[in-house]
């Protein structure tokens, strides 16, 4: 029995020394160092703090402005070029008459013998009356709100449209129809043309003057206008409002 009892003993101390674990002896020489990679790129790191970017706004309300706009200006052009075109049927009534009495005094082209009333159906009576209405309507138009002796310089380029303009299609007209008359020194010492010209820049001045005369009040509202508007923004600095 005193046998059988140590060999049960010296199995458990077996047992327990197998489940032991091993010790590893690792020598001086044996432990290699492995250097990180410097090719490596930086892994960037973000830190979160508790501390805030406070906006220099905060806590404050914001409210946006329009900024006011000024007057808008007047312009002269539509009412200049309705009395433009008013100017352009007195310019037809002046030069009818004009060629009424041209005809009844002066020998003039083939239209003695056929009469007033044969002329003002024909070209020559309708070419100026047309290029009056276009050179002096542009020239309104250009103008706008300018001073009288603009429009007087103004009349004088409307007297050669007409005059010039007026030779030009005659010439064009009266070539297509096979008249071997219609040369330019013959239109061109037309006394029907010279008057054309004549009172197309009397009638472009007077009417010219009238324009004048309410582009000049035009452009004093304009100005009481602005004046207005600056002063009233002039104020509203002063006062601390916001203007914009």
């Amino acid at each position: 029995m005193a046998q059988a009892k140590d060999e049960t003993t010296e199995s458990t101390s077996n047992d327990e020394t197998a489940d032991e674990p091993e010790e590893i002896v690792v020598e001086a020489d044996e432990i290699l160092v492995e250097e990180a990679s410097t090719t490596e790129s930086p892994t960037a790191t973000a830190t979160l703090t508790d501390e805030r970017i406070e906006s220099p706004l905060a806590g404050e309300r914001v409210i946006f402005v329009n900024a006011p706009l000024p007057p808008k200006e007047r312009s002269n052009r539509i009412l200049g070029a309705l009395l433009a075109l008013v100017g352009a049927v007195a310019f037809a009534f002046l030069y009818a008459g004009a060629a009424a009495f041209l005809l009844s005094t002066v020998v003039a082209e083939p239209f003695r013998t056929a009469g007033f009333g044969a002329f003002i159906r024909d070209a020559s009576f309708w070419v100026p009356v047309l290029f009056f209405a276009i050179a002096f309507v542009l020239v309104v138009l250009l103008l706008n709100r300018a001073a009288w002796w603009l429009h007087v310089l103004g009349s004088l380029l409307v007297a050669i449209v007409v005059y010039l303009g007026s030779i030009g299609v005659l010439l064009l007209l009266n070539g297509f129809g096979g008249d071997p008359d219609a040369t330019f020194r013959t239109f061109a010492s037309s006394p029907f043309l010279i008057a054309a010209a004549l009172i197309g820049r009397e009638v472009s001045i007077w009417v010219g003057f009238l324009i004048a005369w309410r582009g000049g009040k035009v452009r004093a509202r304009n100005r009481a206008e602005r004046d207005a508007f600056d002063a009233e923004q002039a104020g509203k600095a002063s006062d601390g409002a916001p203007t914009s």
